[in-house]
């Protein structure tokens, strides 16, 4: 049996984040830290912090 929570997807990381730096109204990299904090408040344990990294660092990156 698996009790973890089934991982979310590179995609619904993306439209998640995508989701919030729209919100918050994001234009750069030094407001990373926030888009971090909201996207993994909204992931809980279903996504992992490094590939929530990655996918905030590549959206916020001209």
């Amino acid at each position: 049996q698996n009790y973890l929570p089934q991982q979310l997807s590179e995609a619904e990381i993306e439209a998640i984040a995508s989701e919030v730096i729209a919100e918050l109204n994001v234009t750069s990299m030094k407001q990373m830290g926030q888009v971090m904090q909201a996207v993994l408040a909204r992931t809980g344990a279903r996504a992992d912090g490094k590939a929530v990294n990655q996918v905030v660092r590549r959206l916020l990156t001209p």
